[in-house]
């Protein structure tokens, strides 16, 4: 049986943790693209409105669709670039391992800020889409 370092085990906890991450990202963006189209409908079955309240939850539901957009805006996600890391070719495995490590562990929190940011949005997204929901409904019943 081999031994495993604890740079191993360190490097492999934070691979897994950006890989949870990764899909957490995409999980978002496919909620915020729901938010994005269910606003784009009740804005289309609100192009009629005469009432207060069928212009105000078209109003709402385009301030939904922003922030559906908002959180799916594509932003720099952090990465190794390849290309540099020629200069850690000649360098102990020890201290190219723990530079990884480190660089891994950084780009785990930078994402994890991204991911909060993103989460954010959405869930004002997902607050003002159920509002223009409401008020498209009670504009239905007014009527």
């Amino acid at each position: 049986m081999t031994r495993r370092s604890s740079l191993d085990l360190l490097l492999e906890i934070n691979q897994l943790e950006r890989q949870a991450q990764l899909s957490h990202f995409d999980s978002l963006d496919t909620k915020a693209g729901l938010v994005l189209g269910f606003s784009g409908v009740l804005i289309a079955l609100g192009n009629d409105a005469a009432s207060f309240l069928g212009i105000a939850s078209i109003l709402v539901a385009a301030l939904a669709a922003g922030w559906a957009v908002a959180a799916f805006w594509p932003r720099g996600f952090p990465s190794i670039d390849p290309t540099r890391l020629g200069e850690y070719a000649v360098s102990d495995l020890a201290f190219t391992q723990l530079t990884v490590v480190d660089t891994l562990e950084l780009m785990v929190i930078e994402t994890g800020s991204l991911l909060e940011m993103k989460s954010r949005r959405l869930k004002w997204a997902l607050t003002t889409l159920s509002a223009a929901a409401l008020l498209a409904a009670a504009d239905l019943i007014q009527r």
